[in-house]
């Protein structure tokens, strides 16, 4: 089971809590689950120097996000970041036909939100703290629940259809014109 967290290598997005989390969550449900890492800054450098456990995949930057994403299981975000608020990485995971288990901040659970449910796991902060084992339980039930996956992944496609570039385009275009037609230009 593969999990996927690509953000900026900041300690606010959650590097080293994600691999508490997968190291409690394999402990929890005795599944072979995989961390891969991607990006770079100051916690690529501090974890690249460390002696890490050999489910935790160090990447560093790659250009192909949805790549990235396609290869793995679900993605996911244990952001604390206090700025954030409409994360992009949400859409590449999406558009990957990944779903996600993230941190509930700002717009997330917009950006989740789709006609058959969410498409992932809205988690909640405790205090801007992430609650290791309450992921790390989330994330073992996925790893042991197959159908719990699945149902997951089949609310994907509803969730990133608003943010197909051709459909925004339009929306753009018809915001656009009715504020030129109400201008009267």
């Amino acid at each position: 089971f593969v999990l996927m967290l690509i953000s900026r290598a900041m300690e606010a997005k959650g590097w080293q809590e994600a691999t508490d989390i997968v190291s409690a969550a394999r402990e929890q449900s005795e599944k072979d689950i995989h961390l891969v890492l991607v990006g770079d800054g100051p916690e690529y450098d501090r974890l690249d120097a460390m002696q890490l456990p050999p489910f935790i995949h160090l990447e560093g930057f790659q250009g192909n996000v949805r790549g990235y994403f396609s290869c793995s299981d679900v993605g996911i975000l244990p952001s604390k970041f206090r700025g954030e608020s409409f994360p992009m990485v949400i859409i590449e995971c999406l558009q990957a036909g990944r779903p996600i288990v993230v941190s509930a901040l700002g717009d997330i659970p917009y950006m989740l939100s789709g006609a058959d449910g969410p498409a992932g796991i809205l988690v909640e902060l405790d205090g801007f703290e992430i609650n290791v084992s309450l992921w790390a339980e989330k994330i073992a039930h996925l790893a042991s629940d197959r159908i719990a996956c699945t149902s997951l992944q089949s609310r994907v496609f509803s969730a990133a259809q608003k943010f197909d570039s051709a459909i925004m385009i339009k929306k753009h275009d018809e915001v656009y014109r009715s504020v030129l037609d109400e201008s009267g230009l």
